[in-house]
C-alpha cells in the first residue's frame, strides 16, 4: 500500500506543480507548489563532487535559517541544508528525490511537521504528517540512504496562526514520530526534550534564549541541535573525515567588481558559480558593496555566501552611498577570529582583513592606486600580520588585488616579508584580454616551516566576462 501511495503522489505531481501558494517565511515568490527549483543551481554544483559521508537536512525555515546562520557547521561536517521556509510535509515529499537522493546522500535528517500543524497549506491531521514522513523514509530506504527522523521543536503558540494549539499537538506528533522511527528502523533525534521550556507560563514552548519568536532557534538553540545531530551521525562524520584527511588547502583571490559582469549587468548567481568552481577553502574577495545605493542596498558578499554555501566575513573600507564599500572573504568554516585594519589611500581609504582559520591565517587587501600609499600599506601589513599571527603557530597567506605589477617597487617591498606563490607571468587584468598581473597570493616568511609550505599548483582560471579581473588560485600541501 505504501509503494502504491508513493506512485500516486508522484503521478499527481504535474497537477500540484501548477498550483502556486504563498508560504509563511518565504521571502521570494515560489514558482511551483513544492518550489522544486529553489535548490536547482546548488544541486547542479553539488553533483560535481562526492562525499561518502554526505548528510542532507530536509525541512522548513528552521532548517533554512540553520544553514544561513551557521554555514561553518554545515561546511565543516559535510552537511547539506535543504530547508525551505514555510513548507509542509507534502511539499517536502515532492522534492525529496531531487534534494536528497539525487544529491547522493549517505544519510538524511527530516525535521518537519510544525507548519502542517500551523495549517500553512490547509488542514492536515497528525496521521497525514506521519504518513508523508513515512513515505520519505521509504524512498530513502529504497535508495540506501539512512534516515534520521527528528522531533518537532517545542512551540507554545504560532505568531502567524494563533488559533492553533502546537503546545498540545506537537508532543502528540512527536510520540507518533518516535514510534514511526522504531517501526522503520530509523534513528529518532529528540530535539524537543533537550529544548523545551520548564516555565509553566510557556507550556511546551521554547525558552526565549533559544527562540526569540518562540519558533525559530537562535544560535544558542542551534548549538544544542548540532550536538544532538552529530551524536547520531558518528559513522557519517567518520566517513566524511576519512575522505578529506590529508587534503590540500586551496586558496583563491578574486576582484569581483561588485558582481558586475563586462555587460554591466549584476549577476550574483554567475559570480557565485564562478567562485564555487574554484573548489577553494577560502577566497579573498575585493570590491564589495554592503547596503550601497548603486547595489540596490544589497549585501553583495552575503549574496555570494548564500549561493556558495560559504561563511562571509566583510571589512569596511569606506562609507559609500548610504552603506559601505570594502573587501571580504568566503570560507568553508567560521573564522575563529578576524580583524580589520585601515590602510592609506588618497583616492579612497583601503583596508586589510585578517582571519584565523583552522589550518592557516588568511588575509585580504585591495591596495591603493597611488604608489606612496601602497608602500606605506606594505609596512602596516607586515607589522599587523606579525602581531595577529603571534602565538598561533599557523602559516599566513596574503591575497588580493594589489594594483602593482611584478617589477614594481611595491612588489619588491612586499617580497621582503612575503613569498609570492602565484605565477607572476600569468596576466590577470583586464579579464577579457589580460595584459597585466596585479592580483596575487603570497605566504608570510614568518610562517612555521613545513606547514602548507609546498605549492602543489597555481592557476589563473579563464573567466573573461564575470568581472574585469581574472581570479588567482593556489593549491598548498
Amino acid at each position: 500500500m505504501r509503494l502504491r501511495k508513493i506512485i500516486d503522489i508522484v503521478a499527481s505531481a504535474a497537477v500540484l506543480l501548477a498550483f502556486t501558494l504563498p508560504a509563511q517565511g518565504q521571502k521570494e515568490p515560489i514558482r511551483n507548489y513544492a518550489w522544486l527549483d529553489r535548490y536547482e543551481q546548488a544541486n547542479v554544483m553539488l553533483a560535481a563532487s562526492s562525499d561518502p559521508g554526505r548528510v542532507v537536512l530536509v525541512g522548513d525555515s528552521i532548517t533554512d535559517n540553520w544553514a544561513r546562520m551557521r554555514p561553518g557547521f554545515f561546511n565543516a561536517n559535510g552537511i547539506i541544508g535543504r530547508g525551505i521556509g514555510g513548507q509542509t510535509t507534502p511539499q517536502m515529499l515532492l522534492r525529496f528525490r531531487r534534494d536528497v537522493i539525487e544529491n547522493k546522500a549517505a544519510a538524511v535528517a527530516i525535521l518537519a511537521g510544525t507548519n502542517d500543524i500551523a495549517g500553512n497549506t490547509g488542514p492536515c491531521s497528525l496521521q497525514d504528517i506521519v504518513d508523508n514522513i513515512a513515505d520519505m523514509c521509504d524512498i530513502a530506504s529504497a535508495n540506501g540512504v539512512r534516515t534520521l527522523i527528528c522531533s518537532v521543536l517545542p512551540v507554545h503558540r504560532y505568531p502567524w496562526s494563533r488559533d492553533k494549539r502546537p503546545d498540545v499537538e506537537i508532543p502528540l506528533l512527536n510520540d507518533m514520530l518516535r514510534q514511526l522511527a522504531a517501526d522503520k528502523g530509523c534513528t529518532y533525534v529528540d530535539y524537543f526534550s533537550a529544548m523545551v521550556d520548564s516555565d509553566p507560563r510557556n507550556t511546551n514552548g521554547l525558552p526565549r534564549a533559544l527562540a526569540r519568536d518562540g519558533v525559530h532557534p537562535t544560535n544558542e538553540g542551534y548549538e544544542i541541535m548540532e550536538r544532538l545531530l552529530l551524536d547520531n551521525l558518528q559513522d557519517e562524520m567518520a566517513a566524511h573525515a576519512a575522505a578529506h584527511q590529508g587534503e590540500a588547502l586551496t586558496l583563491a583571490s578574486y576582484n569581483v567588481r561588485n558582481c558586475l559582469g563586462l555587460d554591466d549587468e549584476r549577476n550574483y548567481h554567475h559570480t557565485g558559480e564562478v567562485i564555487h568552481s574554484f573548489g577553494a577553502d577560502a577566497i579573498a574577495i575585493q570590491e564589495l558593496d554592503f547596503g550601497a545605493e548603486r547595489s540596490n542596498g544589497d549585501d553583495v558578499l552575503g549574496e555570494l555566501a548564500w549561493i556558495t554555501g560559504m561563511v562571509p566575513t566583510f571589512a569596511r573600507a569606506i562609507d559609500f552611498q548610504g552603506g559601505f564599500y570594502g573587501v571580504g572573504m568566503l570560507t568553508r568554516e567560521l573564522p575563529k577570529h578576524s580583524k580589520a585594519v585601515p590602510l592609506p589611500g588618497r583616492e579612497e581609504q583601503r583596508v586589510l582583513l585578517m582571519a584565523e582559520l583552522s589550518d592557516c591565517i588568511f588575509c585580504c587587501t585591495h591596495l591603493s592606486l597611488i604608489e606612496e600609499d601602497q608602500l606605506a600599506s606594505v609596512d602596516i601589513i607586515a607589522r599587523e600580520v606579525a602581531a595577529f599571527a603571534k602565538g598561533k603557530d599557523k602559516p599566513v597567506f596574503l591575497a588580493g588585488d594589489w594594483n602593482a605589477e611584478p617589477d614594481s617597487e611595491v612588489l619588491r617591498k612586499i617580497s621582503e616579508n612575503f613569498e609570492i606563490l602565484t605565477d607572476t607571468s600569468a596576466f590577470t587584468f583586464p579579464a577579457i584580454e589580460p595584459a597585466q598581473t596585479i592580483d596575487y597570493m603570497a605566504r608570510w616568511k614568518g610562517s612555521p616551516k613545513g606547514k602548507l609550505g609546498t605549492v602543489a599548483g597555481t592557476e589563473v582560471p579563464a573567466v573573461p566576462t564575470a568581472s574585469d579581473h581574472r581570479p588567482v588560485k593556489v593549491i598548498l600541501k
